[in-house]
This record gives C-alpha cells, sequence and structure tokens, in this order.
C-alpha cells in the first residue's frame, strides 16, 4: 500500500491507526490520531525539508540528510514557540491596558 492510499484509508481524528510513510525513499510505519489532511501535510513539510537539503548537502549519507532535516524543524518549532510566547505576552499587556482604560473612563462617569 502506499503512503497516498494508507493517507486516504486513515480514519477520522481520535481514531489510532497505524500507517506506511515514505520520506526520502525510508519507509516507516506511524501509529498516530492524526486526521489524513494533518498527516499529509506533515509529511509533505518533512519530504519539502529533506529534498532542501539533499539539493545542498551532496555526499551526506540518508541517515544524516534526516538528523539534519530534525535539527531544522527543531530549530524552527523553538523560533514559533518563542514567537508565540512574544505574542501572548503582548497581548496580555494590550488586554491589561484596555482594561485599565475602561475602568478609568466607569470610575469618571460613575463620578
Amino acid at each position: 500500500m502506499s503512503e497516498v492510499e494508507s493517507v486516504r484509508e486513515a480514519l477520522p481524528k481520535g481514531t489510532s491507526k497505524i500507517l506506511e510513510v515514505n520520506v526520502g525513499g525510508a519507509q516507516i510505519r506511524v501509529k498516530t490520531d492524526a486526521t489524513p489532511a494533518v498527516l499529509k501535510r506533515t509529511k509533505d513539510l518533512v519530504q519539502s525539508n529533506y529534498d532542501e537539503i539533499s539539493e545542498k548537502a551532496v555526499g551526506l549519507s540518508a541517515h544524516q540528510k534526516t538528523l539534519l532535516v530534525a535539527l531544522n524543524l527543531a530549530e524552527e518549532l523553538i523560533s514559533e514557540r518563542e514567537k508565540l510566547r512574544d505574542l501572548r505576552r503582548k497581548v496580555l499587556e494590550s488586554s491589561d491596558a484596555l482594561i485599565n482604560r475602561v475602568e478609568s473612563h466607569l470610575s469618571k462617569a460613575e463620578s
């Protein structure tokens, strides 16, 4: 069964299943409860990273390329988490400022 067929036959989210995924010529069986769409996007992201590294890093083994993919994706994840943390902080600060303004206007209106 091909990876695409496996993804198409996947059950809805919440139902665990085992699928075969092929990335960089390596096939692996994955137990997941991800939806077919999420699994396909994940596989496409990893494959895209692998292909990009393969073009630039000629002479590396498949294992080394896979490690570079993992490192690149981990770095991207850390960066996105930092951005999310900063955004949450800014939203909280803005929310607090707005609440203070509203409370200030309400207290002036009550006076």
